[in-house]
Parts: C-alpha cells; sequence; structure tokens
C-alpha cells in the first residue's frame, strides 16, 4: 500500500483532476452564501486579491522565482490562494466554523493546484516519492558499493540494475565552486576485473540541478534497461553542477562566475577515471544535456573536440543565453561585454567559421517547442556544412518538459553507446543520420 502511494503520478490521471476539483469547490464553499457575507466578502475579497495578485506577479518576475514561461493557469490560482487567505483574514471572527474551515482547505488546495500546474508544464515531480525526496532509482553509498562488489566476486553474477551515488567533484584545476554531483554505476561496472567505461557527462537545465536528471528525466532507470540489453553493459552516467553557487546560469563557460567549462572539461573528467577507472583516451567521453544544458553540451563539445567528440542536445539553443537575457544582455553579464567571447561560445558562429570533422552531434526537439525546434534544424545543417563526422537529428511530437527529455535520452543512448565504442550500431533509429548508420 506504501509503494501504491508513493507512485502516485503528480502530472496525469485522477490527482491533478481531484485537486483542482476540491479547490474550486472549496473557495465556492467559503464564500458565506447564507449569511448574507458575501455582500462584503467579494466587493472586498476580489480587489484585495487582486492588487496582491499583481504584486506576487511583479516579484516573481524581477526575482525570477519561477521560470519565465509559467502556465497562465498558475497566476488564476495565486489569486486564489490571495483570495482565500483574505477572506480568513477578514471573516475569521465573524464566520461560522463551516466556513472557517472551507477556507482553511481552500487555501491549501490552492496552493497544491498552483505546484501542478508548475509541474505538469514541465514534470519536474513525475510522482510522489520523488517529490518527497527519491532522487534515483537505486541510491548507494561508497560501502555500499564495496559491498555489491564482494557479492559480484563471490557469486560471478552481476546485479540486476546499477547504482546512483552522490559525490563531491573537486575543482583542482579550475577552482570552481561548484556544489553535488551524481554518478551512476551500470551492472557491468562492479564486474572483476573492473572495466574501463566510458562516461557521458550530463548536463541540466537553467534553473536546474544534477538531481534533475534522475528524480526527472530517469537517466538512470533508462541507462539500468539499456543495460539489461546488453549484458549489463551502459556507460557510466556523470552529471556535475555545471552552474556552481555563484550563479543560476554559466551557459558551461569560463566567465566572471567562476571556470565551468574547465571545471568539466578537466576536473569532471579527471575525478572519473581516478575514482571510477573511467576510460581515457578518444571516443571514452560524451556530453549530452537538455534545454540549455542542450546548448551547453554543444559549446563544450565544439570548443573541446578532443575531448568531448560525441555530444546530445535535447531542446537546445543556438546560442547561449544568460537566463532570460538577450544577446547583448548575455555578453555583457556572463562575457565581462566582450562580443568575440560571446561568438567564441556561439554554436552557430563555432560551426559557420570551423570544421569538426571528428566530431558526431544528435540534435533533438519538439514539435511544440518552436525555439529549440528551429535551433535543432539550424545546428544541424551547420554541423553537416561544417564537416561533422555524423551529424543526427529527430524531431518527434513533444515540448519543452522531462517528460520529452527522458524519452529524447532513451532514444539517443543506443547511438551514444555505439559512438562510444562500448555497443554495437542500434538496429533502428529515429533520428535522420548524416552519414547514415549502416
Amino acid at each position: 500500500m506504501r509503494t501504491l502511494a508513493l507512485n502516485i503520478d503528480l502530472i496525469t490521471g485522477w490527482f491533478p483532476v481531484t485537486v483542482v476539483i476540491v479547490a474550486l469547490a472549496s473557495v465556492i464553499l467559503s464564500i458565506g452564501w447564507h449569511d448574507g457575507a458575501w455582500k462584503w466578502e467579494l466587493p472586498i475579497g476580489i480587489p484585495i486579491s487582486f492588487v496582491l495578485t499583481v504584486v506576487t506577479g511583479l516579484v516573481i518576475v524581477v526575482f525570477e522565482l519561477v521560470p519565465a514561461d509559467v502556465p497562465v493557469s498558475f497566476y488564476l490560482w495565486v489569486w486564489l490562494i490571495w483570495y482565500s487567505l483574505t477572506l480568513i483574514v477578514l471573516g475569521w471572527t465573524r464566520a461560522h466554523w463551516l466556513l472557517r474551515s472551507f477556507s482553511v482547505v481552500a487555501l491549501l488546495f490552492c496552493v497544491l493546484a498552483a505546484f501542478t500546474a508548475i509541474n505538469q508544464s514541465y514534470d519536474y515531480y513525475p510522482t510522489l516519492d520523488r517529490l518527497l525526496g527519491k532522487d534515483a532509482a537505486n541510491f548507494a553509498n561508497l560501502p555500499a558499493l564495496r559491498h555489491i562488489r564482494d557479492e559480484v566476486r563471490q557469486t560471478r553474477k552481476l546485479p540486476t540494475h546499477g547504482e546512483t551515488i552522490a559525490v563531491t567533484i573537486p575543482a583542482t584545476v579550475s577552482k570552481f565552486e561548484a556544489g553535488q554531483a551524481f554518478v551512476y554505476l551500470p551492472p557491468i561496472w562492479f564486474k572483476n576485473p573492473e572495466p574501463q567505461l566510458p562516461v557521458i557527462e550530463l548536463i541540466a537545465g537553467v534553473p536546474g540541478e544534477p538531481s534533475d536528471w534522475t528524480r526527472a528525466g530517469y537517466a538512470d532507470t533508462t541507462s539500468t534497461a539499456f543495460a539489461r540489453q546488453h549484458h549489463g553493459i551502459a556507460p557510466i552516467l556523470v552529471i556535475p553542477d555545471n552552474n556552481g553557487n555563484l550563479t543560476q546560469d554559466s551557459e558551461c563557460s569560463n566567465s566572471v562566475f567562476g571556470d565551468a567549462e574547465t571545471y568539466l572539461v578537466k576536473d569532471v573528467p579527471n575525478y572519473m577515471h581516478a575514482n571510477f577507472n573511467a576510460a581515457v583516451g578518444k571516443h571514452a567521453l560524451a556530453v549530452a544535456g537538455l534545454s540549455a544544458g542542450g546548448t551547453c553540451a554543444t559549446i563544450l563539445s565544439l570548443r573541446n573536440p578532443a575531448t568531448f567528440s560525441i555530444f546530445a542536445s535535447y531542446s537546445g539553443y543556438a546560442s547561449p543565453t544568460y537566463l532570460d537575457d538577450d544577446a547583448q544582455q548575455t555578453i555583457a553579464q556572463l562575457y565581462g561585454g566582450s562580443k568575440a567571447r560571446y561568438e567564441a561560445h556561439n554554436p552557430v558562429s563555432l560551426l559557420k567559421n570551423g570544421k569538426f570533422p571528428g566530431v558526431a552531434g544528435w540534435f533533438t526537439a519538439g514539435q511544440q517547442d518552436p525555439q529549440p525546434l528551429d535551433a535543432a534544424r539550424q545546428l544541424a545543417d551547420l554541423g553537416v556544412r561544417a564537416r561533422m563526422d555524423q551529424v543526427c537529428v529527430t524531431t518527434p511530437q513533444g515540448d519543452h518538459s522531462f517528460v520529452f527529455w527522458s524519452a529524447a535520452f532513451k532514444i539517443s543512448l543506443p547511438w551514444l553507446s555505439w559512438r562510444l565504442g562500448l555497443t554495437s550500431p542500434p538496429k533502428v533509429t529515429p533520428a535522420k543520420c548524416t552519414p547514415p548508420i549502416h
């Protein structure tokens, strides 16, 4: 029963519908229709709550508390939150206890409905257990990893699933102030002797954090499913903190906020080799990212093709954009006013002005996500002209959400694993690749 409760779907099905119905019903029932209180509740409550909603909206926009493309329904619920709170404050001493109860219920469920509106837009917390802090399907620590390896040595049987571990990757070279990272280890990693496996470095979006990739993107679950089809074999995943402590958005660049690029290109791979025996050399490392992280993945690969000769961009953009700024503001905020530095990190400029014969890229964007869709098509076309080793592009139905990114990683993983030299070429791929996969 507990497992069933924790697996409640917060995005679709009965839960969001129930929240909306209860919220609206309790707001209506909290109004004093029978005792005439509505005659003052509505004329006073509506304008007060409207003004408070406008102020809340301005605070949200100025301090960027929620994404810019938050659904309009969110602000409707914000208004109902303020309205319910107004009724509680103004009518607590004079209202019947039943009306006070409905007002409290209305406030609680309107808050829950506002959260649900945002959560449905981005699929950030797909289930109740993910909301309550479950960041990965199977979480372990170092002693647990050693125990699993000892069991494998005794039984000679690989575990049925991979393990995710939280680590702190020191910024030895970059001195970048990064937070906690996640590492996913596939079943084959526990084999004796320990194999040298290639690594996929996964980059989160903005706003975002490393746990997004496992909590909402299910990258660990996808990798375990892939490993089951390949005798326990899958790439290692490392999900570093690409933004650090000084900004919400580094664009994976060495900037006024610290040397994020050096951290991701030097410190993270060095740590993975030293602590997890990750493979080194050509085609040992790929980088992939979602949303702004997809832009990051493209930038990192094109600027560091010897390190990241393979990349995947899921709903990435054509050019670096600091938060919601335009190009000029991004140049000023992130690159110290230097247009030359901006262009040196701009995938469009890099592909137009360079050749990348050793680089392979995968672009995915949803049909209902216009800006990344245009970016995927533009960069894929430029990649072919820049003589990239291979360019794959797929544009399925979908929008800018974790449901889409989870599926995007799943369909690209066979290609990534093949390009990393770990598994055979995918027999079926939904992407159009130039040259085709044979």
